[in-house]
């Protein structure tokens, strides 16, 4: 644990101070490398191989890097290999049975530097069955030359499945499809109910476990 938080220190102390001699980055620069960020979290949310290696091409220079230091000091260093690591995520995701999932990005994209050198910084979310659960949270580091990324550092951790939807409700009225958290579960209606899951297991279907917000 300290070895990794030494890490994210020292990459917060080094985005922080990242400075350049270069011309600053113009409104249209820092927009078509915020782009290029966008382009590579939409890339973990497909699933044709051949399009999510083009998206990620398209987003990062050759020989693009991406490591976990929560996971062993994980690093692989080509779009191709980044894919495949996506895709065999999104297999652990179906196997978990938290399918379908999202990534987005939920704050800004920061950006500091250069045309040759730059920083970025953006948090990240990742929800499954419609918003139900959110499996994880985070905050990635890259670095880019060119408007395209050169590597990203993210700090994945273990998956922590907790629930997202309203609770049920005494007396609610619930239709087909509604999706409610119930005794650290998500459940979803196969038709109209005003029963808890306890009460009726044949109107509702048990999605995941899950653990309560806060």
């Amino acid at each position: 644990m300290k070895s990794i938080q030494a890490a994210i220190l020292l990459t917060s102390v080094s985005f922080a101070s990242a400075t350049s001699a270069a011309q600053p980055l113009t409104d249209s620069e820092i927009n078509t490398l915020k782009q290029n960020v966008i382009t590579y979290m939409s890339a973990w949310n497909v699933l044709d191989e051949s399009d999510r290696v083009n998206m990620l091409e398209k987003a990062t220079n050759p020989g693009f890097v991406y490591q976990d230091p929560s996971s062993a000091g994980y690093v692989i260093n080509n779009a191709q290999l980044v894919s495949n690591w996506i895709g065999g995520f999104q297999g652990q995701m179906r196997e978990f049975g938290l399918w379908p999932y999202d990534a987005t990005l939920v704050s800004n994209i920061e950006v500091h530097g250069s045309i040759d050198s730059a920083n970025i910084r953006f948090n990240w979310h990742i929800t499954a069955l419609g918003g139900a659960v959110s499996v994880a949270e985070g905050v990635d580091y890259g670095t880019a030359s060119g408007l395209k990324l050169n590597s990203i550092t993210g700090f994945f951790g273990a998956l922590t499945p907790r629930c997202q939807s309203a609770r049920w409700q005494v007396g609610e009225t619930y239709v087909r499809d509604s999706v409610v958290t119930f005794k650290e579960a998500i459940y979803q209606a196969k038709w109209w109910t005003q029963a808890s899951p306890a009460e009726d297991t044949d109107v509702w279907v048990k999605l995941h476990d899950c653990t309560l917000s806060n």
